[in-house]
Protein backbone atom coordinates (compact mmCIF):
# COMPACT_ATOMS: atom_id res chain seq x y z
CA UNK A 1 0.00 0.00 0.00
CA UNK A 2 1.34 3.41 -0.98
CA UNK A 3 -0.25 5.01 2.09
CA UNK A 4 -1.18 8.19 0.25
CA UNK A 5 -4.56 9.67 -0.71
CA UNK A 6 -6.09 8.98 -4.09
CA UNK A 7 -8.25 11.10 -6.33
CA UNK A 8 -10.75 9.56 -8.72
CA UNK A 9 -11.62 11.77 -11.69
CA UNK A 10 -14.86 10.96 -13.49
CA UNK A 11 -15.07 11.58 -17.22
CA UNK A 12 -18.78 10.70 -17.15
CA UNK A 13 -19.56 13.34 -14.50
CA UNK A 14 -17.52 16.02 -16.27
CA UNK A 15 -19.23 15.45 -19.61
CA UNK A 16 -22.67 15.23 -17.97
CA UNK A 17 -22.12 18.60 -16.27
CA UNK A 18 -20.97 20.14 -19.56
CA UNK A 19 -23.98 18.78 -21.43
CA UNK A 20 -26.34 20.07 -18.73
CA UNK A 21 -24.83 23.56 -19.03
CA UNK A 22 -25.08 23.38 -22.83
CA UNK A 23 -28.77 22.49 -22.50
CA UNK A 24 -29.40 25.33 -20.06
CA UNK A 25 -27.73 27.79 -22.45
CA UNK A 26 -29.33 26.35 -25.56
CA UNK A 27 -28.70 28.66 -28.50
CA UNK A 28 -25.42 30.00 -27.11
CA UNK A 29 -21.95 28.51 -27.49
CA UNK A 30 -20.85 26.86 -24.25
CA UNK A 31 -17.18 27.59 -23.63
CA UNK A 32 -15.23 26.43 -20.56
CA UNK A 33 -13.25 28.27 -17.92
CA UNK A 34 -10.29 26.00 -17.39
CA UNK A 35 -7.93 28.29 -15.51
CA UNK A 36 -5.96 27.23 -12.42
CA UNK A 37 -5.25 23.79 -13.88
CA UNK A 38 -8.96 23.25 -14.57
CA UNK A 39 -9.89 24.37 -11.05
CA UNK A 40 -7.33 21.97 -9.59
CA UNK A 41 -8.63 18.86 -11.37
CA UNK A 42 -6.04 18.88 -14.17
CA UNK A 43 -6.23 20.31 -17.68
CA UNK A 44 -4.64 17.11 -19.02
CA UNK A 45 -7.78 15.27 -17.87
CA UNK A 46 -10.43 17.96 -18.41
CA UNK A 47 -9.51 19.68 -21.68
CA UNK A 48 -9.44 16.71 -24.09
CA UNK A 49 -12.69 15.33 -22.72
CA UNK A 50 -14.52 18.63 -23.00
CA UNK A 51 -13.18 19.10 -26.52
CA UNK A 52 -14.43 15.64 -27.47
CA UNK A 53 -17.80 16.57 -25.94
CA UNK A 54 -18.01 19.57 -28.28
CA UNK A 55 -16.33 22.43 -26.41
CA UNK A 56 -14.45 24.60 -28.92
CA UNK A 57 -13.47 27.59 -26.77
CA UNK A 58 -11.52 27.71 -23.51
CA UNK A 59 -10.56 30.48 -21.10
CA UNK A 60 -7.46 30.61 -18.89
CA UNK A 61 -6.03 33.33 -16.66
CA UNK A 62 -2.37 33.42 -17.72
CA UNK A 63 -0.56 32.97 -21.02
CA UNK A 64 1.55 30.14 -19.60
CA UNK A 65 -1.68 28.27 -18.82
CA UNK A 66 -2.72 28.75 -22.42
CA UNK A 67 0.61 27.44 -23.69
CA UNK A 68 0.19 24.28 -21.65
CA UNK A 69 -3.46 23.92 -22.65
CA UNK A 70 -2.62 24.20 -26.35
CA UNK A 71 -0.92 20.78 -26.37
CA UNK A 72 -4.18 19.11 -25.29
CA UNK A 73 -6.57 21.00 -27.60
CA UNK A 74 -4.57 21.92 -30.74
CA UNK A 75 -7.64 23.09 -32.68
CA UNK A 76 -9.51 24.99 -29.96
CA UNK A 77 -9.74 28.72 -29.37
CA UNK A 78 -7.97 29.79 -26.17
CA UNK A 79 -8.64 33.18 -24.58
CA UNK A 80 -6.37 34.59 -21.85
CA UNK A 81 -8.21 36.63 -19.23
CA UNK A 82 -5.26 38.65 -17.93
CA UNK A 83 -4.71 40.73 -21.02
CA UNK A 84 -1.74 41.38 -23.24
CA UNK A 85 1.41 42.19 -21.30
CA UNK A 86 4.24 44.26 -22.71
CA UNK A 87 6.39 42.23 -25.14
CA UNK A 88 3.86 39.34 -25.09
CA UNK A 89 2.64 39.60 -28.68
CA UNK A 90 5.09 37.00 -30.02
CA UNK A 91 4.03 34.50 -27.35
CA UNK A 92 0.36 34.96 -28.19
CA UNK A 93 1.02 34.66 -31.90
CA UNK A 94 3.27 31.59 -31.63
CA UNK A 95 0.80 29.64 -29.51
CA UNK A 96 -2.35 31.00 -31.16
CA UNK A 97 -3.66 32.54 -27.95
CA UNK A 98 -6.26 35.29 -27.96
CA UNK A 99 -5.93 38.01 -25.32
CA UNK A 100 -8.82 39.45 -23.37
CA UNK A 101 -8.08 43.17 -23.51
CA UNK A 102 -8.86 44.80 -20.17
CA UNK A 103 -7.53 48.33 -20.67
CA UNK A 104 -6.78 50.89 -23.34
CA UNK A 105 -3.11 50.03 -22.87
CA UNK A 106 -3.90 46.41 -23.77
CA UNK A 107 -5.81 47.64 -26.81
CA UNK A 108 -2.89 49.75 -27.99
CA UNK A 109 -0.50 46.79 -27.66
CA UNK A 110 -2.81 44.58 -29.70
CA UNK A 111 -3.17 47.08 -32.52
CA UNK A 112 -1.98 45.79 -35.90
CA UNK A 113 -1.15 42.25 -34.72
CA UNK A 114 -4.36 40.42 -35.79
CA UNK A 115 -4.75 38.53 -32.50
CA UNK A 116 -8.58 38.26 -32.68
CA UNK A 117 -8.89 39.51 -29.09
CA UNK A 118 -11.85 39.75 -26.76
CA UNK A 119 -12.75 43.15 -25.37
CA UNK A 120 -13.60 43.12 -21.67
CA UNK A 121 -16.17 45.75 -20.69
CA UNK A 122 -16.48 46.77 -17.04
CA UNK A 123 -20.22 46.67 -16.31
CA UNK A 124 -19.93 47.48 -12.61
CA UNK A 125 -17.68 44.92 -10.95
CA UNK A 126 -14.73 47.35 -11.05
CA UNK A 127 -12.09 44.67 -11.09
CA UNK A 128 -10.92 44.49 -14.70
CA UNK A 129 -12.32 45.94 -17.90
CA UNK A 130 -12.75 48.99 -20.10
CA UNK A 131 -15.36 51.59 -19.24
CA UNK A 132 -18.25 51.96 -21.65
CA UNK A 133 -17.23 55.64 -21.79
CA UNK A 134 -13.97 54.58 -23.46
CA UNK A 135 -15.41 52.46 -26.26
CA UNK A 136 -14.70 55.11 -28.90
CA UNK A 137 -11.06 55.05 -27.83
CA UNK A 138 -10.96 51.30 -28.45
CA UNK A 139 -11.79 51.84 -32.11
CA UNK A 140 -8.97 54.33 -32.50
CA UNK A 141 -6.66 51.28 -32.30
CA UNK A 142 -8.81 48.31 -33.36
CA UNK A 143 -11.55 47.94 -35.90
CA UNK A 144 -14.66 46.14 -34.72
CA UNK A 145 -13.98 43.38 -37.24
CA UNK A 146 -10.68 42.55 -35.50
CA UNK A 147 -12.47 41.67 -32.25
CA UNK A 148 -13.63 38.09 -31.81
CA UNK A 149 -15.70 38.66 -28.68
CA UNK A 150 -17.10 41.30 -26.36
CA UNK A 151 -17.35 40.15 -22.75
CA UNK A 152 -17.98 41.19 -19.19
CA UNK A 153 -18.14 39.39 -15.84
CA UNK A 154 -20.99 39.04 -13.37
CA UNK A 155 -20.15 39.86 -9.77
CA UNK A 156 -23.12 38.39 -7.89
CA UNK A 157 -25.32 36.37 -10.21
CA UNK A 158 -25.69 33.70 -7.53
CA UNK A 159 -27.43 36.21 -5.22
CA UNK A 160 -31.03 36.32 -6.39
CA UNK A 161 -31.84 39.01 -3.80
CA UNK A 162 -29.40 41.44 -5.43
CA UNK A 163 -30.29 43.62 -8.40
CA UNK A 164 -26.64 43.84 -9.45
CA UNK A 165 -26.82 41.06 -12.05
CA UNK A 166 -29.72 42.69 -13.88
CA UNK A 167 -27.94 46.06 -13.78
CA UNK A 168 -24.82 44.49 -15.28
CA UNK A 169 -26.85 42.70 -17.92
CA UNK A 170 -28.44 45.98 -19.01
CA UNK A 171 -25.06 47.72 -19.06
CA UNK A 172 -23.62 44.93 -21.18
CA UNK A 173 -26.53 45.07 -23.61
CA UNK A 174 -25.94 48.83 -23.92
CA UNK A 175 -22.25 48.24 -24.69
CA UNK A 176 -23.13 45.73 -27.41
CA UNK A 177 -25.54 48.22 -28.94
CA UNK A 178 -22.68 50.73 -29.24
CA UNK A 179 -20.60 48.20 -31.19
CA UNK A 180 -20.27 49.17 -34.86
CA UNK A 181 -21.02 45.66 -36.11
CA UNK A 182 -22.42 42.39 -34.81
CA UNK A 183 -19.87 40.71 -32.52
CA UNK A 184 -20.57 37.76 -30.19
CA UNK A 185 -21.17 38.71 -26.56
CA UNK A 186 -20.35 36.72 -23.43
CA UNK A 187 -21.48 37.57 -19.91
CA UNK A 188 -22.56 34.42 -18.08
CA UNK A 189 -20.48 32.29 -15.74
CA UNK A 190 -22.10 29.23 -14.14
CA UNK A 191 -24.33 31.43 -11.99
CA UNK A 192 -25.38 33.42 -15.05
CA UNK A 193 -26.18 30.27 -17.00
CA UNK A 194 -28.43 29.15 -14.16
CA UNK A 195 -30.47 32.36 -14.20
CA UNK A 196 -32.25 32.76 -17.54
CA UNK A 197 -31.61 33.20 -21.24
CA UNK A 198 -31.35 37.00 -21.02
CA UNK A 199 -27.86 36.47 -19.56
CA UNK A 200 -26.66 34.00 -22.18
CA UNK A 201 -26.04 36.18 -25.26
CA UNK A 202 -23.97 34.31 -27.88
CA UNK A 203 -21.52 32.55 -25.53
CA UNK A 204 -21.49 31.36 -21.93
CA UNK A 205 -18.31 30.40 -20.11
CA UNK A 206 -19.08 28.29 -17.03
CA UNK A 207 -16.44 27.17 -14.57
CA UNK A 208 -17.43 25.68 -11.22
CA UNK A 209 -20.52 23.88 -12.51
CA UNK A 210 -18.35 21.85 -14.87
CA UNK A 211 -16.43 20.45 -11.93
CA UNK A 212 -19.32 19.59 -9.63
CA UNK A 213 -19.73 22.67 -7.46
CA UNK A 214 -22.40 25.34 -7.12
CA UNK A 215 -21.76 29.12 -7.22
CA UNK A 216 -23.27 29.33 -3.73
CA UNK A 217 -22.50 26.14 -1.74
CA UNK A 218 -25.50 26.81 0.49
CA UNK A 219 -27.73 26.50 -2.56
CA UNK A 220 -26.64 23.24 -4.27
CA UNK A 221 -27.56 22.97 -7.94
CA UNK A 222 -27.08 19.24 -8.36
CA UNK A 223 -23.98 19.12 -10.52
CA UNK A 224 -22.27 15.75 -10.49
CA UNK A 225 -19.08 15.34 -8.47
CA UNK A 226 -16.13 15.07 -10.87
CA UNK A 227 -13.66 14.10 -8.16
CA UNK A 228 -13.77 11.59 -5.34
CA UNK A 229 -11.04 12.00 -2.71
CA UNK A 230 -10.21 9.01 -0.56
CA UNK A 231 -7.60 8.50 2.14
CA UNK A 232 -6.38 5.25 3.73
CA UNK A 233 -6.59 4.43 7.42
CA UNK A 234 -3.13 4.29 8.98
CA UNK A 235 -4.15 3.32 12.50
CA UNK A 236 -7.17 2.63 14.72
CA UNK A 237 -6.96 3.54 18.41
CA UNK A 238 -9.25 3.48 21.42
CA UNK A 239 -9.41 6.88 23.11
CA UNK A 240 -10.86 7.04 26.62
CA UNK A 241 -13.34 9.62 27.80
CA UNK A 242 -11.61 12.92 28.66
CA UNK A 243 -8.48 12.21 26.63
CA UNK A 244 -7.30 14.78 24.05
CA UNK A 245 -6.95 14.17 20.33
CA UNK A 246 -4.60 16.02 18.00
CA UNK A 247 -2.47 19.16 18.21
CA UNK A 248 -3.20 21.44 21.14
CA UNK A 249 -5.59 18.95 22.68
CA UNK A 250 -8.48 21.24 21.78
CA UNK A 251 -10.76 18.24 21.29
CA UNK A 252 -11.36 15.90 24.22
CA UNK A 253 -13.32 12.70 23.92
CA UNK A 254 -16.68 12.90 25.69
CA UNK A 255 -16.91 9.11 25.79
CA UNK A 256 -14.75 6.17 24.85
CA UNK A 257 -14.12 6.49 21.12
CA UNK A 258 -12.71 4.47 18.30
CA UNK A 259 -10.52 6.93 16.38
CA UNK A 260 -9.02 6.28 12.96
CA UNK A 261 -6.06 8.26 11.67
CA UNK A 262 -6.13 8.94 7.93
CA UNK A 263 -3.23 9.61 5.59
CA UNK A 264 -4.21 13.04 4.27
CA UNK A 265 -4.21 16.60 5.56
CA UNK A 266 -3.96 20.27 4.72
CA UNK A 267 -0.93 19.65 2.50
CA UNK A 268 -3.38 17.86 0.20
CA UNK A 269 -5.96 20.65 0.43
CA UNK A 270 -8.07 19.40 3.33
CA UNK A 271 -8.34 22.75 5.07
CA UNK A 272 -7.16 23.02 8.65
CA UNK A 273 -10.38 24.75 9.66
CA UNK A 274 -12.33 21.53 8.94
CA UNK A 275 -11.19 20.02 12.22
CA UNK A 276 -14.18 19.40 14.53
CA UNK A 277 -16.52 20.61 11.76
CA UNK A 278 -16.60 18.22 8.83
CA UNK A 279 -17.38 14.55 8.40
CA UNK A 280 -15.98 11.78 6.23
CA UNK A 281 -17.72 8.66 4.97
CA UNK A 282 -16.67 5.10 5.75
CA UNK A 283 -18.61 2.63 3.62
CA UNK A 284 -21.35 5.26 3.48
CA UNK A 285 -21.44 5.86 7.25
CA UNK A 286 -20.67 9.46 8.20
CA UNK A 287 -17.88 9.84 10.74
CA UNK A 288 -17.02 13.23 12.26
CA UNK A 289 -13.55 14.75 12.05
CA UNK A 290 -12.20 15.19 15.59
CA UNK A 291 -9.23 17.28 16.62
CA UNK A 292 -7.15 19.55 14.45
CA UNK A 293 -6.35 18.68 10.87
CA UNK A 294 -2.60 18.17 10.53
CA UNK A 295 -0.40 18.63 7.49
CA UNK A 296 -0.51 14.94 6.58
CA UNK A 297 -3.07 13.40 8.97
CA UNK A 298 -6.74 13.64 9.89
CA UNK A 299 -8.37 11.90 12.87
CA UNK A 300 -12.00 10.77 12.70
CA UNK A 301 -14.44 9.23 15.15
CA UNK A 302 -15.48 5.85 13.72
CA UNK A 303 -17.29 4.65 16.85
CA UNK A 304 -20.72 4.57 15.21
CA UNK A 305 -19.38 2.61 12.27
CA UNK A 306 -17.79 0.06 14.59
CA UNK A 307 -20.96 -0.13 16.69
CA UNK A 308 -22.89 -0.97 13.53
CA UNK A 309 -20.64 -3.98 13.04
CA UNK A 310 -18.07 -2.38 10.77
CA UNK A 311 -14.45 -3.42 10.98
CA UNK A 312 -11.81 -0.72 10.53
CA UNK A 313 -8.39 -1.86 9.48
CA UNK A 314 -5.18 -0.40 8.14
CA UNK A 315 -5.61 0.42 4.49
CA UNK A 316 -9.40 0.86 4.70
CA UNK A 317 -10.37 3.64 2.27
CA UNK A 318 -12.36 6.59 3.60
CA UNK A 319 -14.16 9.18 1.49
CA UNK A 320 -13.13 12.77 2.23
CA UNK A 321 -15.06 14.21 -0.71
CA UNK A 322 -17.32 12.55 -3.26
CA UNK A 323 -20.79 11.05 -3.51
CA UNK A 324 -21.46 10.96 0.24
CA UNK A 325 -19.57 14.13 1.23
CA UNK A 326 -20.37 16.68 -1.46
CA UNK A 327 -18.11 19.49 -2.56
CA UNK A 328 -20.75 22.03 -1.56
CA UNK A 329 -21.18 20.47 1.89
CA UNK A 330 -17.45 20.55 2.54
CA UNK A 331 -17.30 24.18 1.43
CA UNK A 332 -20.05 25.10 3.89
CA UNK A 333 -18.17 23.38 6.73
CA UNK A 334 -15.02 25.30 5.78
CA UNK A 335 -16.94 28.59 5.50
CA UNK A 336 -15.64 29.04 1.97
CA UNK A 337 -16.63 28.21 -1.61
CA UNK A 338 -16.07 25.08 -3.65
CA UNK A 339 -13.71 26.96 -5.97
CA UNK A 340 -11.16 27.31 -3.18
CA UNK A 341 -11.40 23.67 -2.13
CA UNK A 342 -10.74 22.38 -5.65
CA UNK A 343 -7.92 24.78 -6.47
CA UNK A 344 -6.15 23.83 -3.22
CA UNK A 345 -5.92 20.15 -4.13
CA UNK A 346 -2.30 19.10 -3.71
CA UNK A 347 0.03 17.07 -5.90
CA UNK A 348 0.47 14.00 -3.69
CA UNK A 349 -2.58 12.10 -4.88
CA UNK A 350 -2.59 8.87 -6.77
CA UNK A 351 -4.73 9.89 -9.76
CA UNK A 352 -7.28 7.39 -11.05
CA UNK A 353 -9.48 8.05 -14.07
CA UNK A 354 -12.95 6.55 -14.38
Amino acid sequence: MLRRPRLYRSQEALVANYQRLCDLASGAECAASIKANAYGIGIDFVAPRLFEAGCQTFFVAHAHEGIRLRQYVPEARIFVFHGLGADAVETFTTHRLQPVLNSLEDVARASGHHLSPAIHIDTGMHRLGISTDDLESVFEHLSASECALVMSHLSSADDTASAMAEQQCRAFQYALEQWPQATPGSLANTAGVLRDSSFHFQMVRPGIGLYGGSPDPRDPKGFQSVVCWEAPVLQLATVKSGEPIGYGGQFKANREMQVATLATGYADGYLRCLGDRAAVALDGVRCPVVGRVSMDLVTVDVTEYVNQGGSVREGHWVEMLGSSISLDELAVHADTISYELLTRLGDRFELIET
